[in-house]
């Protein structure tokens, strides 16, 4: 049994079993329905399928709350403690995590010490690439790093910053004509055949 409330805190409280509150629950839903979905079949029409539907609405949520907790309970009993590359240790050699070649592209901001930085580009130099080329109906490119120098000389006389060959993209490292590199059968079994037919392509 649950109260009713009435509109005035003066009036008496009315005990409504949950049975009639459900009742006029669906009465509310078929009247709705008339106006909304007069001609669905997935609204439930009789008071079984009514009560099937919010059976099953119960259960469903029933469900995915368990599949919640365990999901918690799965992820409290894992909590693996990771710890970082290299212990965190920083690396001062202005080489890549990975293969540990010489890259731009590195956690510190700091250049190498063998590599000067290139000075910020000038608006004519950023025009040229940017307004100019999209004006010719070309695309769009940031200007070059280029070698600092005398900077009252044209941007065009300082030449570009040679990139290091772990940055060059677009550019096969392999010259035209080299033969493959042989692969024997113990290379495909570490790798896998489809990765081998994408290496060769």
């Amino acid at each position: 049994m649950a109260p009713r409330h009435g509109g005035s805190h003066t009036a008496s409280k009315t005990w409504v079993s949950d049975q009639a509150k459900e009742k006029e629950a669906f009465a509310k839903f078929t009247d709705s329905c008339v106006h909304i979905a007069p001609s669905s079949p997935f609204i439930p029409r009789t008071w079984q399928e009514w009560l099937k539907q919010r059976l099953w609405l119960k259960e469903k949520a029933y469900r995915d709350e368990l599949r919640r907790l365990q999901e918690i309970e799965r992820v409290q009993r894992r909590n693996m403690v990771t710890e970082r590359a290299f212990s965190s240790k920083p690396m001062n050699d202005h080489r890549s995590s990975v293969l540990a070649l010489e890259t731009i592209w590195l956690p510190s901001l700091d250049p190498a010490p063998q590599r000067p930085r290139a000075p910020w580009p000038g608006i004519d130099e950023l025009k040229y690439e940017g307004s100019y080329r999209g004006i010719s109906g070309f695309c769009r490119f940031h200007p070059l790093p280029r070698v600092p120098g005398n900077t009252t000389a044209h941007w065009k006389q300082r030449s570009p910053l040679k990139p290091f060959s772990f940055d060059r993209v677009g550019s096969p490292s392999a010259r035209w004509g080299e033969p493959a590199v042989d692969c024997d059968e113990r290379m495909v079994f570490l790798v896998g055949e489809s990765l081998m037919i994408e290496l060769e392509k």
